[in-house]
């Protein structure tokens, strides 16, 4: 396992946590985690992690595949009303996520910084109702 899939699975709780993961071939294609947070005030709604895809099979609906997954998930077992997520902006991602239903709710301009004079936004989505 490569040290960051090693955090997710340390954190990985069946009363806030999931990990979903997609496979191509008999292989791994992609993966996300889902996490709630037990305090009751936030408690209905979860935030997704790490959702990446193999740049190899993009374009192949892995990424759907797993956003769709998650949504039941997140729904049937967890019990969650609403999803969260950041997105990197500049890269197209709100307008894949958009097209699933996901609505932008804000930005924070320049979050990511990638390297000197690499700036972008982090862009902040909400899927509700489940």
């Amino acid at each position: 396992m490569t040290p960051a899939l090693e955090r997710v699975v340390d954190l990985l709780s069946p009363e806030t946590s999931r990990l979903l993961t997609a496979t191509v071939d008999g292989e791994l294609a992609g993966w996300l985690n889902v996490r709630r947070d037990r305090f009751e005030l936030v408690a209905h709604w979860g935030t997704l992690h790490h959702v990446q895809t193999r740049t190899a099979v993009r374009g192949r609906g892995v990424g759907r595949a797993l956003m769709h997954e998650v949504r039941r998930v997140a729904r049937d077992e967890m019990g969650l009303e609403q999803l969260h997520l950041a997105a990197r902006g500049g890269v197209g991602l709100e307008d894949f996520y958009g097209r699933l239903g996901w609505k932008e709710v804000g930005r924070w301009p320049g979050a990511l910084r990638f390297a000197a004079g690499s700036d972008r936004d982090e862009i902040l989505m909400l899927l509700a109702p489940l």
